[in-house]
């Protein structure tokens, strides 16, 4: 869909800027290197940060989240013990396209 008809920017293209660091809709433009002209656009591109925003938090609370649960204790209840090799293993996150 269409966000800015003025520079023909559809949602990809805003996404895409949004992805790679823009955070307002004036970034985004600079990052199409164009300027905002008739201004309808500013409002669903300040939705579309602020989910973009809320969607970075909830993956890195997760991941986050994931590296802090320890591993589950098997159905019988009792744990087993940890192997001698065991070291942190780094979380990995899903990228974002």
């Amino acid at each position: 869909m269409y966000v800015c008809i003025c520079h023909a920017l559809n949602d990809k293209k805003v996404k895409a800027a949004l992805d790679q660091g823009a955070t307002t809709p004036a970034s985004v433009f600079r990052h199409h290197n164009c300027q905002v002209q008739c201004g309808k656009c500013v409002p669903t591109m300040r939705s579309m940060a602020s989910e973009h925003r809320a969607t970075c938090a909830q993956l890195t609370a997760a991941a986050a989240a994931v590296a802090a649960t320890p591993a589950a204790a098997p159905c019988c209840g009792s744990a087993l013990p940890e192997p001698a090799n065991a070291e942190a293993v780094p979380a990995y996150a899903v990228a974002a396209e």
